[in-house]
Order: C-alpha cells, then structure tokens, then sequence
C-alpha cells in the first residue's frame, strides 16, 4: 500500500470520525414512569376503584430495592405525585402464589389500602388505629383466630408486637396491605405493611422515609392500592 492511499484513508477515515462526534453521544434512555405505563395499558394488574396508587418497583424479584410512585387518577391517566427510593423484603419479592410464611419475600401483585396505625394519625383518610406502649399485636401463627389481623392482649411469641415495634421506630406509621385478607390462606403469609424505613430490608413490607410516608398517608382513602414486584412481572412491553 503507498503512501497516497495511506493518506486517503486516513482523511476518510477522520472524516467518519469527525461525522460521529457530530452525532454526539447515544441518548440516554429515559427514566421509567410507572404513572405513565398504567396509563398507556402496560399494567398487568388491577386498579380497582383507587383514585391513588403507591406502585413499588423492583429490578428484579432477587432485588430488595424498590423506587416507590405515588401516582394520583387524573380523568383516564395517571399523573406521578411523589418518587422516592424504599426497601422490600431481605430475600426481594415472592412470585405470584408463591409467598409463605417467614420466607423473607414480599408478596406480588394489586392490593387496597384499608386500614392504618401508628403513634398517631397524620391525617390519613384511612381508618387509623393509635398505638399504645404495650398490648397491640397481629397474629402471624397459622391456625390461630387471629392469623393475619390485629389482636390486643399478650401477643404470642410467634406474632407480632406492634407496640414494641413502634417504639423501636419501624410502625411509627404504617398502613396494612391487604395481601392475604380478609379470608387468610394459613401459612400464605401475614402482617406484610407499607411501613417507616427505607435503610434497610425488611421481612416482607416495603418501607420508606416516614416523612414520605407521612404524605402520601394523607392522600389515601380505603381502596387506594399498591402495586408491588418486579418490573418485568407488573408491567408488559419494554421496561
């Protein structure tokens, strides 16, 4: 090869280059809204008669990081309100039908909001029960009356002590996720709430930072729901 030719590959060659840097970097792809994707039809599961949802997100269902969405009705769509990183069970999320009891996931799926408690009402539209310093519990022994409600008294060992909880921080608001009632499968799982937290991985709750916990309990009324899992599993075509 002479030199002539070695020349005229190389100004073609700087001429390509000089074309893509015109073209400038690959766009970056957008962040995923999940307000948007329940508008365009893209959910998988149902809404019901929410005019909010809380939608939970995860990579994956090995994943225990979520990016929690308020999304609020508005006519046909849906409009994000508030976005904020939060936490899921340690071992992510169970698929669908399969959580158990104490198996560190938090279940999949569409669930209402009925119900809420905590140190004190923050203004939630929800029916609100106040805490005391002991004697709160929900029962998560399968088999038992209470499995999967509350309970007031001495908590059995097996259950949980909402009092003890809230002092130590995590139930200082949280709101029940109706996943396994108001007939509860025995040994499906129990006591799965939308709680303070958001640090670090929980048994089976999504968990967030209490003062947006806080708001997003102001907007919610019985039969607004959350959406919770995986990316891929609650939402069709590219996510």
């Amino acid at each position: 090869m002479n030199y002539r030719t070695l020349a005229s590959l190389a100004l073609a060659g700087g001429a390509a280059l000089a074309s893509l840097t015109a073209l400038g970097p690959p766009a970056a792809a957008a962040p995923f809204d999940p307000c948007s994707a329940i508008s365009q039809g893209r959910l998988r599961y149902p809404t019901g008669s929410a005019q909010h949802l809380v939608v939970a997100v995860s990579s994956d269902y090995d994943s225990n990081h979520v990016v929690v969405t308020e999304c609020a009705k508005k006519g046909r769509s849906w409009a994000k309100l508030t976005e904020t990183e939060g936490r899921a069970g340690v071992n992510g999320f169970a698929r669908p039908g399969q959580k158990r009891e104490g198996d560190g996931k938090s279940p999949t799926g569409s669930f209402t909001f009925t119900q809420a408690f905590g140190m004190g009402d923050p203004g939630t539209r929800l029916p609100y029960r106040t805490l005391r310093d002991s004697g709160d519990c929900w029962g998560a022994t399968p088999g038992e009356s209470h499995y999967n409600d509350y309970y007031s008294g001495t908590c059995h060992p097996a259950d949980e002590d909402l009092s003890t909880i809230m002092q130590l921080g995590s139930y200082r608001q949280a709101v029940v996720i109706d996943y396994n009632r108001p007939r509860p499968v025995p040994g499906h799982g129990s006591a799965i709430f939308f709680h303070v937290g958001g640090k670090t991985p929980t048994a089976g709750c999504v968990s967030i930072d209490e003062t947006r916990l806080r708001g997003i309990m102001r907007t919610l009324v019985s039969g607004d729901r959350i959406i919770m899992g995986p990316r891929s599993e609650l939402f069709r075509g590219q996510v």
